[in-house]
């Protein structure tokens, strides 16, 4: 140890040049930096659902658009002020850039599948309250309008803008987000007595954006404001609290800017990682720092001190740097990007904040003046303090802790693994507003959809297919879930009984193939003319696409629904016939269990490979399995407690785990090192417990 100290001490400011041309050559690849703020991030890669959610876009493309929500503040959406908002929307929404089409109450079709427009409101300016509250009774008798547009009770109302196909450009979606902005607040200046809200994965993705610059603005400055005043008060020196944190910042800039070098981009979660590495490399610092102060107050010459510094911390500072690495690489254990970027950009941090803490930040706290430091530690006095009560106190300290540590292992079956990807929402915006409503008054806050695809050209045409796929139908429309069923073969009777003058008995699926060949193109021209119409079966008529809007269901209640209809098709269905499904819903839903299974096998491994690198370190198994306690119950604890105020463990809440043991490995490495140096210094247990807090507390 000795020949590394004194080369970090004598090649300080060569190691210092080296280090700041490697953060030069790192700081450019920060403008190469990219975020993915997106819900795909979150996503679990191994979920064999995640292929067919593809497979399902790419035979029907997904529509892109944004949905506006319309509550009248008193009475219902049927009144003049409401549907002024309506139609000033329906006018103004090429205001939205690349818009396309907009669909709202206004130019709903009293029959979609009819080529003849009869809207359900007619021009405004002759239009009067008795002829809205007429029009109101027919909206509310709608069936497929209140499954999609109305509030059963009429008092909200959806509208929704739909505008070409985004790039890949982040630039361009937020630049859409944007002008959807501008076009709601202006919406909403005009139209006070009307509660106007807007949602989308642009917007979404615009609010994601948003908070990353806000964290960038205030609260990473907040961060290290109250680092350094906390510094400042625990060192008795401004200028040493400014060095720590330049090394924090240099470490940010050098884990940045590597991000941007390897083209890994940042998203929801993994941006709080450089906030990490801040407080990781305050870490660092501050235990090299303290010690070097610790010496000048001794009286110790500067070199000697920094050179007792490096000595003592050296090991530590190593051991945990390392730990604290394993910690976090355990997040690779889950298939979620989000997660394990996170655990990655903190890995490498916490690298780069090991090697400046040790070339680096000795430089430049011996090029700085010594005179101001001249009173103890600001924390002797509570050190001190701690160091007399486990003295005095041990036994009855350790026993309290046990009797903790044991309550709070009981309260850990009070937590439930759960899994609302929306829970970080502020419920003050759009989304959250818009969400609840959905899920209290549409009943359609929740979708799950389906491809059923027949394995032959115009294989849907075929009336064996069109069975099975009607008796499917009827199957979900009968299950306490499902508040809706879109199927096609609801198209195909009501083209039929269209076709025979609305006579019911011809409600039913008709049995000729030309027929049903006839219908199909039919309803493709009205497409053609109406593109806020969703694809219902693809090109070649192979398959089709079928929706059920759920409401209110955890995720729990929306597998096991899942669960069922999956053991229906396989009891049912024609095995010929291909079922995929076709969005994101199931894949939230089971992400929290296969992620928690990740998680928590990602911990064990990380627990144990940190456990066998203690005692390797420490050159001591006894040591390296005790500090198994102080790594692992923390977490317990908090844990415990977190069952009794809420009790619900999301993949972010079960992350911390991994995170925690990752960190607070941190503080055990110091305490246990500085013990097991004054024991082997031939210090009685007591006094090399005195050393190590007097070294490691502060």
């Amino acid at each position: 140890m000795q020949p590394l100290v004194d080369q970090l001490i004598g090649k300080r400011y060569l190691f210092a040049l080296l280090t700041l041309l490697i953060t030069a050559a790192l700081g450019w690849g920060i403008p190469a930096v990219t975020s993915d703020n997106g819900f795909t991030a979150i996503l679990s890669e191994s979920d064999p659902y995640r292929a067919e959610v593809d497979q399902v876009r790419e035979d029907f493309p997904p529509s892109t658009g944004v949905l506006f929500a319309f509550e009248a503040r008193q009475g219902d959406v049927f009144g003049m002020q409401a549907v002024a908002a309506m139609d000033a929307l329906t006018n103004r929404y090429t205001q939205v850039e690349s818009a396309v089409s907009v669909g709202s109450l206004l130019n709903r079709r009293l029959n979609a599948v009819d080529a003849k427009r009869y809207d359900l409101i007619p021009e405004l300016n002759d239009l009067d309250q008795a002829q809205l509250d007429v029009i109101r009774e027919i909206a509310l008798a709608d069936e497929d309008l209140v499954k999609s547009l109305l509030a059963p009770g009429g008092d909200m109302a959806l509208a929704m803008i739909k505008f070409k196909a985004v790039d890949e450009e982040k630039s361009t979606r937020l630049s859409i987000a944007e002008s959807v902005v501008a076009l709601r607040d202006s919406l909403r200046a005009e139209f006070p007595d009307v509660a106007i809200y807007v949602l989308g994965n642009v917007l979404f993705e615009l609010d994601s954006h948003n908070a990353q610059l806000k964290d960038r603005s205030y609260l990473m400055p907040l961060v290290v404001t109250i680092s350094i005043l906390l510094l400042w008060f625990c060192l008795r020196s401004l200028s040493f609290s400014i060095s720590i944190l330049v090394i924090a910042v240099v470490s940010v800039v050098m884990t940045v800017g590597t991000m941007g070098w390897l083209k890994v981009p940042f998203n929801q979660i993994s941006t709080m990682g450089p906030l990490v590495v801040v407080l990781i490399a305050v870490a660092d610092g501050v235990h090299i720092v303290s010690i070097y102060v610790q010496g000048l107050h001794r009286s110790l010459g500067r070199l000697e001190a920094m050179r007792e510094s490096l000595m003592i911390n050296i090991q530590p500072v190593t051991l945990a740097s390392v730990t604290t690495v394993i910690g976090f690489l355990s997040l690779n254990y889950c298939s979620s990007p989000g997660i394990y970027g996170f655990g990655n950009v903190v890995a490498v941090g916490v690298v780069w904040a090991y090697l400046l803490s040790l070339t680096l930040l000795p430089a430049l706290i011996l090029l700085l003046p010594v005179n101001k430091v001249a009173r103890p530690l600001g924390v002797d006095g509570f050190i001190a303090g701690v160091r007399r009560a486990v003295l005095k106190h041990g036994n009855r300290l350790f026993l309290w802790g046990l009797l903790l540590i044991v309550v709070t292992l009981a309260l850990l079956p009070l937590n439930k693994v759960d899994f609302n990807r929306y829970s970080f929402i502020d419920k003050d915006s759009d989304f959250h507003l818009v969400l609840k409503a959905l899920s209290e008054k549409i009943g359609n806050d929740q979708s799950l959809v389906y491809s059923i695809h027949s394995g032959e050209y115009y294989g849907i045409t075929q009336p064996g297919f069109l069975a099975d796929v009607e008796e499917f139908s009827l199957w979900l429309e009968a299950q306490p879930e499902a508040s809706f069923v879109t199927s096609y073969t609801d198209l195909l009777k009501t083209l039929n009984r269209a076709e025979h003058d609305d006579e019911l008995a011809w409600d039913v699926l008709p049995d000729d193939q030309l027929q049903i060949i006839d219908y199909l193109v039919g309803y493709q021209l009205v497409q053609e003319i109406e593109p806020n119409l969703e694809p219902i079966f693809n090109p070649d008529y192979s398959a089709i696409r079928l929706v059920i809007g759920t409401s209110n269901l955890s995720n729990l209640q929306l597998l096991n629904f899942n669960t069922r209809i999956e053991t229906w098709i396989a009891d049912n269905m024609n095995p010929g016939y291909t079922v995929r499904h076709g969005d994101n819903s199931i894949l939230f839903a089971r992400l929290d269990r296969s992620i928690s299974i990740e998680l928590l096998q990602g911990f064990a491994l990380s627990f144990l490979l940190i456990t066998i690198t203690l005692a390797i370190g420490l050159r001591s198994l006894r040591y390296g399995l005790l500090s198994t306690m102080p790594n692992l119950f923390p977490a317990t604890i908090v844990f415990g407690v977190w069952g009794v105020l809420n009790g619900q463990l999301s993949p972010y809440i079960l992350m911390l785990f991994s995170i925690s043991i990752g960190l607070v490995v941190d503080d055990s490495v110091h305490i246990l090192s500085k013990y097991i140096r004054g024991r082997r210094d031939n210090l009685s247990p007591e006094d090399a417990a005195s050393y190590s807090l007097d070294k490691a507390g502060p």
